[in-house]
Parts: C-alpha cells; structure tokens; sequence
C-alpha cells in the first residue's frame, strides 16, 4: 500500500524519526570507539619513542666514552654516528611541525603546542574525527594558512624526505638484509587497494583521514625514526673493533735490548701488554723452523751475543692470514739478573690508582718517582695516582738515590681511560640464602624474582673496585593491549608497586628494568642500559 493511500500517522513519524536517531547514534558510537583506537595507537607509539630516545642517548654516550678513550680508532664511526643523529632530528622535527599545523588548524586557540605540557601536539578528544584538516595541510590544491604564514601543502615534501632519509641511512650499512629492512620500514610506494586502485603514499596518509589518525601514522614514522636510529649507532659501533683481532688473554711483558749489562751501561727495555687468543694456537717460526706452541726455549752452552730472526702467523677473523716478522738477540754471560714485570699499563680517570714501584738493590726509601698529566700520594704501599685527562698518557719516571745521587732508572707511560659504564643488576636471594645477582637477558626463577629488593649498578670487570650508586630508576611493564606502564623508584630500592610487579609475572612474560641513573666516584651522572628481565 502507497504512502499516498496510507500517510502515516504521528506515532509512525516519530517512531521513524527515533530510528534514524538512533541509527545515527550507533554510527557515532563505532566512531568513538575508532578514534579512541587511534589515541590508544598514538599513546603507544610515543612510549615507544621515549624508550628509543633513552637508547640512543645511551649510545650517544658509549661513544663519547671510546672517541676519549681511542679518538683515532673512534673517530670514523663517530663522524657517521653523529651525522646520523642530526640527519634523524632534522626529519622527526620536520614531522613534529607538520603534526603542529594539524594541531592548530584543528583546536585553534586551544592548541598544545608546549612541548613542556602534556599530551604536547595532541587534538582535543572532541575534534580528533576532525575530516578537513588534514587533507588541507597534506595533499590540498592550494596553499592553507597557519600561524599567520602561507605554506603549501607538505605531503609530497614529507614524502621526499623520508626516501632522502631512508637512502643516507642505507648507505651506512653493508649487510643487504638490513638494507632491506630499511627500504620495508620507510616504504612510501604509491598503494594498491583491494578493488585495484593505485592512491599515493601522501593521499593515503592525509586524505580524507580524521586529524588523530594521521597524527597516529605521523608518530609511526616518528617511532620508525627513532628505532632505525638506535639499530644504525649500534652497527655503527660494532664496526669500531670489527676488523681487530680477537683475544682472550693478556699479559705484561718486558722486551729489553740486552739482559747482560757491565757496570756503567745503560739497560734498555720495552714494558708491553701482550694481547692472545688462547682458542687460536700462533704458527712461529724462528730461523726457519716451526716452534710448538709460540715457546722457543734451548740450552746454552757458551757465552756471548747471539742473533735470532722469524715470523708469526695468524688469522684475522675474516679468514685472511697476515705474517709479522720479528728480530730478536740474546747474550750468554754468568747467571746474575734480575727481572721485574708490571702488571698493566692503565690508569683509570676519577680514582685513586694504587702504583708499586721498587728498584732492585735500592732501598724503598731511596725510590721516588714523578709523574706527567696526575697527582701522586705517597702511601705506606707505594703511590695513589690520580689522573687529570683522560686520552692523554701519564709518563711515570722512577729515580733512585745511588751513591748519593738521584739516577732516573726507568720511565713508563700509563693510558688514561674514562671508567667503563657499569651495568644495572638485580639482586635476589638464592635457594641456599646466598645474595646472587641478575643482569638478564637470560630467564630467571619466578620463586628468585621474588627476593629481589634493590636494584644495584657495578663494573663486570672483577680487577676493577669500583662503587656506584643508584639515584633512580623505572620498571617498564605491558598490560593486555601492549601499552607501556611505566612505575619509578628514587634510589635503588624496589617500590612495593614494583614488587608487585614482579609477583604477578608469568612464564613467557617480559619486563624492563630501565633509565636507571647511577653516579660512581668520578661524579659523573649515567644512564644504564636497560635490563630485560624474563620469567622461567
């Protein structure tokens, strides 16, 4: 029946009147409910680029630490690393001002644009489905107006400036997989949708989309900055030692010119440190014949000076052989020497370094020493030594008081290092009541994570007795949809919400012990790599 022959009465309209509102409503709600995906997204991403930001700021200082320690080794790799990291700034601040005409063309005066507020370049809840704006900034006909500038459309911009990124970045890299994984990353290919239509990178990412949704994708990029940054600066930094050779073992040597001395000569000798890697046996030959083991030993039987000559063979780890010649001599006279050996050649920036010094056949008394680039403290033992610069050497030069003379019998230059990074650990207790420590990587027992109370920060190197102490640090958690919850702690106890933390965790389950300050006695503030710690 026609509406015509059968018009409808005011119950009908207004029963048909509510339908449309309500079907109205239900498409608002599946709106709501998108957009909030999207702020969900966005929130997601920027804890991601928090977590990358603290990376390379801790790389940025790993390689502070060996340009001062190996400027001439470093210095390549540190050029690369720090073009890389202007190169990186210069397109996520470019991204950042183009999420920042979104911002202002979408809340107007109500725009956070503070960096140093909150939810900084994010669109008010009640106008981030917002249809217009984007379009206008990204791929517009005709220039749009911002802040009382005139600027033209910046998508196909954005777009040339990633690939100019992606291509610098690939160029610092050899390995063709990651070349690979750059080119995925930063793919701005034009996009061919499911009914066989081609719509370019930028339309895709401004055209037609609710202003949070390109913010969204903008962060995206932004996050893919920041993690391809902290992937490069540690390629970058293992390239540094990549053609050295690998060793397991070192000791201290001393090479003089001649171990036979008559009164009133001068005794002259090389102090080394001997670097080998005890897996890889040396092929040595002296005088043409092959000697087990690098040992070349005989027995003497007249005196006087003889001569020795050979060559040391050995692999690089790329497989390539390389031979060093060497000459030696050696005197046969009556058995009367005397050989002292140093036990390392470094001094350490920041401590006191403890320094024996003793002279065969001279009192300790009648032993002085002044040293270049360092303070010196007498002590019961010896001298503490205290470094001024670091990267520059501390020539020690030993005097003895002989006949009443002050003689120089030896000089030694010591290098200056920085004090390595420590690293954050945790500590826990054991089955048998024994204090242990976790420095993960490696899946530990729920029933020892438990016991943890603190979080400490100490050197792997055993000869080293250094102190630090933990000013602060976070515990980096997930909750079911992948959102970052991040819960401080000043100083290096454990919170009772961390240990909460660690209680409810599952096997399989992962947690990051991050942004962990810690100060050593050379009052420098550091930032500690994270600790990734896994459930058994």
């Amino acid at each position: 029946m026609s509406a015509t022959n059968c018009p409808e009465t005011p119950r009908q309209k207004m029963i048909s009147m509510m339908y449309l509102v309500y079907t109205a409503l239900l498409a608002l709600n599946v709106s709501v409910e998108i957009l909030n995906g999207y702020s969900l997204v966005d929130g997601s991403l920027r804890k991601s680029i928090s977590i990358a930001d603290a990376r390379n700021i801790d790389m940025k200082y790993k390689f502070e630490s060996l340009a001062s320690q190996n400027p001439t080794k470093t210095k390549e790799w540190k050029a690369k690393a720090d073009l890389l990291a202007a190169k990186s700034d210069s397109l996520y601040n470019y991204i950042n001002q183009v999420k920042r005409y979104i911002v202002v063309l979408v809340d107007g005066e109500e725009a956070n644009i503070d960096p140093k507020l909150p939810n900084y370049l994010q669109i008010s809840a009640e106008k981030r489905g917002n249809l217009d704006i984007t379009g206008t900034v990204g791929v517009g006909e005709v220039p749009f107006n911002c802040e009382g500038q005139t600027i033209k459309p910046v998508g196909k911009t954005l777009k040339e400036h990633v690939n100019e990124y992606a291509k610098f970045v690939k160029s610092m890299v050899e390995d063709s997989l990651k070349a690979k994984t750059i080119d995925q990353t930063f793919d701005t290919k034009d996009i061919k949708h499911a009914d066989g239509q081609k719509v370019k990178w930028e339309t895709e990412v401004f055209d037609g989309m609710p202003a949070v949704a390109t913010l969204t994708m903008l962060s995206k990029v932004q996050n893919d900055i920041r993690n391809t940054e902290a992937e490069i600066m540690q390629y970058l930094i293992n390239q540094i030692d990549a053609g050295d050779f690998r060793v397991n073992k070192i000791q201290a040597l001393v090479i003089p010119d001649s171990k036979y001395l008559i009164k009133g000569g001068k005794y002259h000798a090389q102090i080394v440190l001997a670097a080998t890697d005890s897996t890889r046996p040396l092929e040595v030959e002296v005088n043409g014949k092959q000697i087990p083991n690098g040992i070349y030993e005989f027995g003497c039987g007249s005196t006087g000076k003889f001569d020795y000559k050979g060559k040391i063979k050995m692999k690089k780890p790329s497989g390539e052989e390389v031979s060093y010649d060497f000459a030696s001599d050696y005197t046969v006279g009556e058995p009367s020497a005397t050989i002292s050996a140093d036990m390392m050649n470094v001094f350490y920036a920041g401590i006191s370094n403890p320094l024996s010094v003793s002279v065969p056949g001279v009192a300790a008394r009648d032993v002085s020493i002044s040293i270049t680039n360092a303070k010196q403290v007498q002590t019961a033992k010896g001298w503490n030594i205290t470094p001024v610069r670091v990267g520059v050497e501390a020539v020690v030069t030993v005097s003895a008081k002989m006949n009443g003379k002050a003689t120089v019998v030896a000089k030694k230059a010591f290098r200056v290092k920085a004090l390595p990074p420590p690293l954050a650990k945790i500590e826990y207790t054991n089955s048998q009541g024994i204090v242990e420590k976790y420095k993960g990587g490696t899946a530990i027992a729920k029933n020892y994570l438990t016991t943890a109370r603190r979080i400490i920060a100490e050197l792997d190197d055993a000869d080293l007795d250094v102190k630090y102490k933990v000013l602060s640090f976070s515990l980096n958690s997930f909750d079911s949809m992948g959102n970052t919850l991040v819960e401080m702690a000043q100083g290096s106890e454990l919170t009772s919400r961390q240990t909460a933390i660690f209680a409810k965790m599952t096997r399989g389950k992962t947690v990051y012990v991050s942004n962990v300050q810690a100060i050593g006695p050379d009052g420098i503030r550091r930032t500690l790599p994270p600790v990734e710690v896994k459930i058994k």
